[in-house]
């Protein structure tokens, strides 16, 4: 986040906007270019943010009607959508080369994560607390319905246009930038140096998120009520009744909807959305299923259009206060015999969880980006010696960067040796973050983005032919003490729900590691097993599950490792038996030398 402003010496300060050169809408895989002028003197990196308006949807595709509600991943949010960003100096030397960016930005705010940052962050950067509607920054909710004794197909009640359901919105960010050179907390000077901020877009896929219909493990299913239709009817709706997930309170009186200021009004009873956290909307299309494959009854399943959302009153008998959801065509059949038509569930995506055939491209525009930089007024006399230093060559500045070193482990592997090929001499921290290269691409899951835990034994760094630390470190999981009761679909799931927990052997390393690393941590609940809890091994729940090592023995502290083999032994159980991707981040210190005349130099 930004840190408030140093006041022990008073300067002067202006913001400047830098545009593109490229453009000003750019869709994903697209590439986002800066120039940052000699002009400019001298600039307060630490507190320059990348700023621009972001919409999710392909824009103008005729199709994004049809959508589900989508959201960036909540953890880090809009900066999910840098996949790589590399600064250059304005003669074309790479001075970072920051790749891995979504991963390490989510390992990073996972690490800081405290109630004040996620607040900032939920309206800046576009993060969120859940995957429900409710906590969206990126859409609208749904506006309150009024509800009827008998809701009918046409008749406009409830939500019966798209004009009164959730929409997607355009939403301004800032985001403050990772990565060494926008973490420098000096004045950097860039009168002698010029910079060129280079931005590779993320893949849609990989960083959005469906809304999810109860924030639990299962984000694509609804269950609908069973159904049995009149003889020779047929049926061109479904109901629910799990009203309390989507925030409908009901009550005692007939309309269920009540004037506060109404004679015998009862608290709770008035102004209720009934549907506020329910993420479907008129012209939305749905997959709706039949789970009783053996008896489907009447019932064809399919991809069916919403027409209409209502809600019946207390009035209705069994019905009272439960959701009913009319398709533009039928799905169920008449029939003069008909029969009862149960386990149907509505779902938003396709059984493998990507997008349906009448979704279109799944996409998102990042529109006017620019970056506002911060720049300092120094006093004369101080920007004086500081360019007389950069003139000689006597000026530098250090910055605290990562290099990132992929290794891929096999499905059928159980016993890894990834060797960590770089040259380096001031490094502060080994970050290790697996992944799972199943369903990377999903917008169920964060399996591209999150670092997951996938049935891991035991782990191991060897550097320089010294074991570190002296010993196995063992992630075999302690489990919990059986639950007294099962909790009930509403509930909030509580820990002994996950099953499994992290040892504090592993709980130790890791935060040595991330503190090592220069990280403001807050706080160790992210280790968590955000995988398995589905039976898949899919991140479907936030948390970023890392193995690390610390190399700096205190602080401003380092190692040396140029021409020092550095090994990463980690060990999986037969169970896990997917391909992995393990992301290795080196934290490390690099200097840009000023050298007057010729330029400047990176030192390593």
């Amino acid at each position: 986040m930004f840190n408030v402003k140093n006041n022990a010496i008073q300067l002067g300060q202006e913001s400047v906007k830098v545009v593109t050169r490229s453009g000003t809408q750019f869709v994903p895989d697209n590439i986002v270019r800066f120039e940052i002028p000699k002009g400019l003197g001298f600039l307060d990196m630490k507190n320059s943010y990348l700023e621009a308006e972001v919409e999710i949807g392909v824009p103008n595709q005729a199709s994004n009607v049809t959508q589900p509600c989508l959201s960036f991943d909540p953890v880090a949010g809009a900066n999910n959508l840098i996949e790589r960003m590399t600064i250059r100096s304005s003669s074309g030397r790479v001075i970072e080369e920051l790749a891995g960016y979504d991963v390490y930005a989510n390992l990073h705010h996972n690490a800081t994560k405290a109630e004040g940052n996620e607040n900032k962050r939920t309206i800046m950067e576009g993060c969120a607390k859940s995957l429900l509607i409710q906590d969206n920054p990126w859409a609208t909710q749904n506006s309150a319905i009024v509800p009827t004794a008998a809701p009918v197909s046409g008749d406009g009640t409830g939500l019966d246009a798209a004009s009164k359901c959730w929409k997607p919105i355009r939403r301004k960010v800032c985001l403050p930038l990772l990565g060494g050179v926008f973490g420098v907390k000096e004045q950097f000077p860039v009168f002698e140096l010029g910079l060129e901020v280079e931005i590779i877009l993320n893949k849609a896929l990989k960083v959005l998120r469906v809304a999810s219909f109860d924030d639990g493990n299962t984000l694509d299913q609804v269950d609908c009520d069973d159904i049995t239709m009149p003889a020779g009817t047929p049926g061109n709706f479904v109901i629910l009744s799990q009203r309390a997930k989507f925030n409908s309170m009901g009550g005692a009186t007939a309309a269920g909807l009540q004037d506060p200021s109404a004679v015998g009004a009862n608290e709770g009873e008035y102004n209720i959305n009934s549907a506020c956290n329910l993420p479907l909307r008129v012209g939305q299309v749905v997959r709706v299923e039949g789970t009783n494959a053996a008896n489907p009854g009447d019932f064809t399943a399919g991809n069916y259009t919403i027409s209409q959302i209502c809600q019946f009153d207390n009035t209705a008998g069994a019905n009272a206060n439960k959701l009913q959801i009319f398709f533009t065509t039928n799905i169920i059949a008449a029939n003069a015999a008909p029969t009862l038509n149960n386990a149907i569930t509505i779902h938003q995506l396709s059984a493998t969880g990507a997008p349906l055939a009448e979704h279109g491209v799944i996409g998102y525009s990042v529109n006017e980006p620019r970056l506002v930089l911060q720049k300092v007024i120094p006093p004369a006399s101080v920007a004086q010696a500081v360019a007389n230093g950069v003139r000689r060559g006597q000026y530098s500045i250090n910055l605290n960067s990562w290099v990132m070193v992929n290794n891929s482990i096999p499905s059928s592997q159980t016993t890894s040796t990834n060797i960590i090929a770089v040259d380096l001499s001031r490094v502060k921290s080994i970050l290790s973050v697996p992944t799972s290269q199943n369903n990377t691409d999903n917008l169920l899951y964060a399996n591209g983005l999150q670092g997951l835990y996938l049935d891991a034994n035991r782990y191991i760094y060897q550097i320089d032919n010294k074991f570190r630390p002296d010993r196995h470190c063992d992630l075999a999981r302690e489990q919990f003490p059986a639950a007294l009761r099962a909790p009930t679909a509403d509930e909030v799931p509580r820990p002994y729900k996950l099953g499994q927990h992290p040892s504090g052997f592993h709980l130790f390393e890791n935060e040595k590691a991330l503190l090592a690393a220069g990280l403001d941590l807050k706080n160790l609940n992210f280790i968590t097993p955000n995988s398995g809890t589905d039976n898949q091994y899919n991140a479907v729940m936030p948390g970023s599950w890392i193995v690390g090592r610390s190399l700096a023995g205190q602080a401003n502290a380092s190692m040396n490792i140029m021409g020092k083999s550095v090994i990463l032994y980690l060990d999986y159980r037969a169970a896990s038996n997917m391909v992995k991707l393990i992301h290795n981040f080196v934290i490390h210190n690099r200097s840009i030398v000023f050298e007057g005349m010729n330029g400047i130099s990176i030192s390593y």
